[in-house]
């Protein structure tokens, strides 16, 4: 069953809490003229590309995906000249992925063999990236009126305009602690897509603090609020208790969640440029699945840019969104990675979540901003179901706050930072 079917009947639990969040109260004040926040000319500080971090991969494993129409028999003797073992088999049809090990001294010859065998559409390294995690200094009180980013990216004018409605994100990290306050009462069991059992925990902490910022429970006196107040989170453990998340299980999370009918997918972890999720080169198996999600399912996909400011060079992608990061000041976030993947920006410094103990940090980093602008995209589709991916994207783009040059697109910035109350207005048609 899809998850919106599902969604009705969580919806009829929870009826008197979701009565509860349309009502103003002193938490969420009645919406004055703001001004609007002003971006900084986009003009980022060059870093060495000697600073890239080389990605590490799972020892012996390639990702393989046979081309369509290839016989099993002509599949099983291309690997088998490599030495190769099939170890799993993700997805099916024409997005079959096979998890093949190979042992060390027949390894770069396999993957070279393989990467130039007709029998095969796709094949990389099952890559091992780090999320862009952050450093969270603990508070005790709720921090609502602290949390400039939502004033940023117009949030709280939005909410005169529509809360939204309940669209499901998947959250692709180190799982979710779904019973904490903020997060009781919206968040499914999900699945570990490391072991592959149903059901999930935060191994890291790192999810929890990436789903509070995009959809905590907000106008309930605990912690802090979030743009996608009515929105539900779909965590997808792809995450190792060490921070590290590997590529094979973004693969089997994006996988689960197309196959769940849920349209927005956030994941805040990346590769240290040119080794970046946006580098189709490295990633060719991902991208199909990119792409798939996108294309045939209709979904949106966040990616957070990373966090080793340095340029990124690899293509702007039609089926990838990378979000760069902002400080309170307008300009390009210190950390901030930026360049040609980057669709657009939103604040990345002191953002006010909620950690997997329950307790609220101040955090930086492009796995915030990343959140903040999947969670804008969230607020909009949630009020307007009937919209496509595309029209979404496009209602984003055309509503965003600019840099004084006005440019359509900047490296720093992509089409800019996300305007709530715009979009929603455009996208409602007010």
């Amino acid at each position: 069953m899809l998850i919106k079917n599902k969604l009705q009947n969580v919806r009829r639990a929870c009826l008197p809490w979701v009565l509860a969040l349309a009502l103003f109260s002193s938490f969420t004040p009645a919406c004055l003229a703001q001004p609007e926040f002003v971006l900084k000319p986009a003009t980022p500080t060059p870093a060495s590309a000697r600073n890239a971090r080389v990605p590490q991969w799972r020892p012996n494993i390639l990702m393989v995906m046979p081309n369509k129409g290839k016989d099993q028999e002509a599949i099983d003797s291309s690997l088998q000249e490599v030495h190769g073992e099939v170890v799993e088999k993700i997805g099916e049809g024409d997005m079959t992925v096979l998890m093949v090990k190979v042992e060390q001294q027949y390894f770069a010859e396999a993957e070279r063999k393989l990467s130039q065998d007709k029998n095969f559409s796709s094949v990389q390294r099952d890559l091992v990236y780090k999320t862009d995690a952050a450093v969270a200094a603990p508070v005790n009180d709720p921090y609502y009126a602290s949390e400039w980013h939502l004033r940023a990216l117009n949030v709280i004018n939005a909410w005169n305009v529509s809360q939204g409605g309940p669209i499901v994100i998947g959250v692709l990290d180190s799982g979710v602690n779904g019973s904490i306050s903020e997060l009781q009462g919206k968040t499914y069991s999900g699945y570990d897509a490391v072991t592959g059992v149903e059901g999930q925990r935060d191994v890291f902490g790192h999810g929890t603090m990436v789903s509070t910022t995009a959809a905590a429970n907000t106008n309930n006196g605990v912690n802090t609020a979030a743009p996608a107040r009515r929105a539900y989170i779909y965590p997808v453990r792809t995450g190792f208790s060490d921070g590290s998340i590997s590529a094979s299980a973004i693969l089997k999370g994006v996988k689960r969640c197309g196959d769940l009918g849920i349209k927005i997918i956030n994941i805040s972890a990346n590769g240290s440029p040119p080794y970046s999720f946006a580098n189709q080169s490295v990633n060719s198996v991902l991208h199909t699945y990119f792409r798939w999600f996108h294309d045939t399912k209709g979904g949106l996909i966040f990616n957070s840019a990373g966090n080793d400011h340095l340029r990124d060079t690899n293509a702007l992608s039609s089926y990838l969104i990378v979000v760069s990061a902002i400080d309170n000041g307008g300009g390009l976030a210190s950390f901030s990675t930026y360049g040609r993947p980057v669709w657009f920006t939103a604040p990345g410094t002191g953002i006010y979540c909620t950690s997997s103990a329950g307790r609220v940090g101040s955090a930086s980093g492009t796995s915030f901003s990343c959140p903040l602008v999947a969670s804008v995209a969230a607020l909009v589709w949630g009020a307007k179901p009937s919209l496509t991916n595309v029209q979404v994207e496009n209602i984003l783009k055309s509503t965003c706050y600019k840099d004084s040059s006005k440019q359509v697109w900047t490296e720093s910035y992509g089409y800019g930072m996300p305007n709530a109350e715009a979009a929603l207005k455009a996208a409602l048609g007010l």
